[in-house]
């Protein structure tokens, strides 16, 4: 059954009071959701449809997100017209307006732990905004660890690039819920097989995928700091040889010795050394053909017989059809080095 999606005012807190009208005649509304990043909406309609005049800027679009039916407020950021007479919106996750908010982060000399920080970080928004303290920050993590200061930096920007970055996890927006979590999604038995409910697979294979080691280095005050020797190697072989820098200016609040930072590096690899050759596999269906729902971060099959797949990966990028309620689109995490071997195999 295709849905109907409404229109809300900018003050929109999921009060159907807040309702200005519903969207009838939109012919598209496709939601795009990334681990740790976008989380957009883009509709379509014709110019001179009904309420079309009613698609205002700031103004907020209520739909569902996934196949179990979660619905979430869509700020419209942008508008265009097309020479075909069709309107074409764009809107971004209410999460997005913790962008405009600037936090001053942990001040110099008091480091925190990160639950520490996450928990402070309304608290530290400045200027503050209207409805602020109607979001609902949360932590589920692991084990807590020193964090160093950080700089002023947009809220939203915080929280995917300064905390993630440094400590892993994954932000789950949820209306006016943030969360910090060890990973979402769950493996709810789902199977995409190549030629039934698997309609186009692409793998991507670059040198980046093919690093063999890191340069840690710190960064300030016109110095920079590297370890005695210079990089670190990760276990066994590699096709190339392949240094990734780190930066990790950001993990100290004062200037660290070679040595220390060599304590520091060796840390950070231990919890990001790569456990394979990945390569970027992307997915995409075109009808259901179970009755299994997937959603963002879910650990999936995949079953690819000319390629020699038929084993689990994660959802890293999900494309959701709002009208029709069905995901259209995935983007896989990577699979193993064997898969590489096969892909080889096959140019």
């Amino acid at each position: 059954m295709r849905k109907i999606l409404n229109l809300y005012d900018a003050t929109a807190r999921g009060e159907a009071t807040d309702r200005v009208c519903s969207l009838p005649d939109l012919s598209s509304a496709t939601v795009r959701r990334e681990i740790n990043g976008e989380y957009s909406l883009t509709a379509v309609m014709p110019e001179r449809g009904s309420f079309a005049d009613m698609v205002e800027i700031g103004r907020a679009i209520k739909c569902t997100v996934n196949e179990a039916g979660k619905e979430q407020f869509f700020i419209i950021k942008r508008r265009a017209r097309t020479i075909s007479g069709d309107l074409r919106i764009y809107a971004e996750h209410q999460s997005y307006y913790l962008s405009g908010v600037i936090c001053r982060g942990v001040q110099a000399g008091n480091r925190r732990s990160p639950v520490q920080t996450f928990n402070a970080l309304p608290v530290a928004a400045t200027p503050s905004i209207t409805g602020l303290s109607t979001w609902t920050f949360s932590y589920t993590g692991g084990a807590e660890i020193d964090t160093p200061a950080a700089p002023p930096t947009p809220l939203r920007t915080m929280l995917l690039r300064y905390l993630i970055e440094n400590y892993g996890g994954e932000i789950d927006f949820d209306g006016f819920d943030v969360e910090w979590i060890n990973q979402i999604g769950s493996d709810r038995g789902a199977v995409y097989r190549y030629g039934i409910n698997l309609t186009e697979m692409e793998a991507e294979d670059i040198i980046d995928s093919y690093a063999s080691g890191i340069y840690p280095f710190w960064a300030g005050n016109g110095t920079v700091v590297t370890i005695p020797n210079r990089v670190i190697d990760y276990p066994g072989t590699w096709p190339v040889q392949f240094y990734k820098p780190v930066d990790m200016t950001s993990m100290w609040t004062t200037q660290p010795s070679p040595s220390e930072l060599d304590t520091l590096a060796h840390q950070w690899l231990n919890t990001n050394t790569p456990t394979g050759i990945p390569l970027a596999i992307r997915a995409a269906r075109a009808a259901i053909s179970t009755n299994t729902p997937v959603d963002l971060g879910d650990t999936v099959r995949i079953v690819n017989t000319p390629w020699g797949i038929d084993q689990k990966t994660r959802i890293l990028a999900l494309d959701y059809d709002a009208l029709r309620g069905i995901a259209t689109g995935i983007e896989l995490g990577s699979i193993n080095p064997g898969f590489a071997g096969a892909i080889k195999n096959l140019k």
